[in-house]
């Protein structure tokens, strides 16, 4: 075997572990006082049609607000801090091509070659926090994956949580000193 289709096969192996792979990042407001957010309340965002997989993101989100210290209330109980979040959807083209055989544009011989085309869903979860007071946006974390259609419910609930598990994990978010 040559050296190029080893370290082609290689490279394939590796672009293809990196693309199903959890992107999350997350963003805050410095100046905010993180310590005093106490209650949450739920407000509008661009939230999913399917009311199964709402509901799975609301609940993944709210254990991970309630292992961070956070009380649910009502919109009009004053809370510290509204959550939304935000799902969106995009729709990429995977091109997969492999050639094998023998002999080069000089000597002739045998190659035969194939295309695979797969149409990718990507999902992107945005969970906002915002002052309820002054309406100033104070953390936003984003999360982005490849999409399984064909996933079985719990394992749709598995990657809601893990989603929701590594969005938090950065909050509250620490003050550099």
């Amino acid at each position: 075997m040559k050296i190029g289709t080893i370290m082609a096969a290689v490279g394939l192996a590796l672009s293809s572990a990196t693309a199903s792979a959890q992107s999350v990042t997350y963003d805050y407001d410095k100046a905010a006082d993180f310590s005093r957010i106490k209650t949450y309340a739920w407000t509008t965002g661009t939230t999913l049609q399917d009311e199964l997989n709402h509901k799975r993101i609301v609940s993944a989100i709210e254990t991970q607000l309630g292992a961070k210290g956070l009380t649910k209330v009502e919109a009009n109980a004053n809370p510290d801090v509204l959550v939304a979040y935000h799902a969106s959807f995009d729709r990429n083209i995977e091109i997969n091509g492999f050639e094998s055989g023998w002999g080069g544009p000089r000597f002739g011989g045998s190659r035969t070659g194939s295309a695979r085309v797969e149409q990718i869903v990507t999902g992107t979860l945005v969970v906002d926090m915002v002052d309820a007071s002054s309406k100033a946006m104070l953390w936003r974390g984003i999360a982005s994956k490849e999409i399984d259609a064909k996933a079985k419910p719990e394992d749709r609930d598995k990657k809601a949580n893990k989603a929701a598990a590594k969005l938090f994990k950065q909050y509250p978010p620490q003050r550099a000193e």
